[in-house]
């Protein structure tokens, strides 16, 4: 589960990142900017796993 998150992850900043950089309509800019917000929401959700939390403990 958490390599598919992962997967997810890097998909959409690479999407946002093409989106953003490349074309400059409005349009694509406006699903650049959704694609960097699904990229923030799903990091923090990857790293907030409680798989990833508890392998830090001690």
């Amino acid at each position: 589960m958490r390599e598919r998150l992962g997967a997810f992850t890097l998909a959409a900043l690479v999407v946002a990142l093409v989106l953003m950089l490349l074309f400059e309509t409005t349009l694509t800019r406006i699903g650049g900017v959704v694609a960097m917000f699904t990229f923030i929401v799903s990091g923090i959700f990857l790293i907030a796993s409680p798989a990833f939390l508890d392998a830090e403990e001690e």
